[in-house]
């Protein structure tokens, strides 16, 4: 995410923009994205698209903490 005094670069349709990940998503992440044969960027997009149709179909909250994405 950017930071208020950041402004993300948008290009051809994508916004890019910097993200820190912690070692094991970060390793998971290049695993996955491997395995699919897809970039980091579309496997991050494909997740958060579908938690975000997911969670507005079942009319959920969004997940306010790490321990309440076991309850999906």
């Amino acid at each position: 995410m950017s930071s208020p005094t950041t402004k993300p670069i948008t290009k051809s349709n994508r916004v890019y923009t910097g993200v820190s990940l912690e070692p094991e998503v970060s390793a998971y992440l290049d695993d996955l994205a491997g395995r699919m044969g897809m970039s980091r960027s579309w496997v991050l997009n494909t997740i958060v698209q579908e938690y975000a149709v997911f969670i507005e179909k079942k009319n959920l909250k969004p997940l306010q903490s790490r321990e309440a994405i076991i309850r999906l």
